[in-house]
């Protein structure tokens, strides 16, 4: 009986999301091009709040951790054009690696370092 609870917590430690709560350092990069944007991010459950500060202004960020995934957007504008910056990613202890859409005008990747 120890042998399977112990084997069934085991199974269930991956399953258990990092709390995301903090300050992230973010390296970006958009076809060679390179940022360096600091977010601040509140998880509750499995929704996420905080702030985007970079390059593109400041921004009130929304979104969602599923697991070890991870999305959160908010809205900027550039030039004079409006749209939808949004991350998706995976967490991997204290970094999010993965891809950012600039509202369909551009791609890049990011990683994200926790303070």
């Amino acid at each position: 009986m120890k042998l399977l609870c112990a084997i069934l917590i085991a199974l269930a430690l991956p399953l258990a999301a990092a709390d995301l709560t903090g300050a992230w350092d973010v390296t970006v990069d958009i076809g060679g091009n390179t940022g360096n944007p600091v977010i601040t991010l509140k998880q509750d459950g499995n929704s996420l709040t905080g702030t985007y500060k970079g390059l593109l202004g400041e921004a009130p960020i929304k979104g969602t951790v599923d697991g070890s995934k991870v999305r959160w957007e908010f809205a900027a504008e550039y030039d004079g054009n409006k749209f939808n910056v949004v991350y998706t990613g995976t967490v991997d202890g204290d970094t999010i690696k993965g891809a950012i859409d600039f509202g369909g005008q551009a791609e890049g990747t990011f990683t994200a370092k926790k303070k």
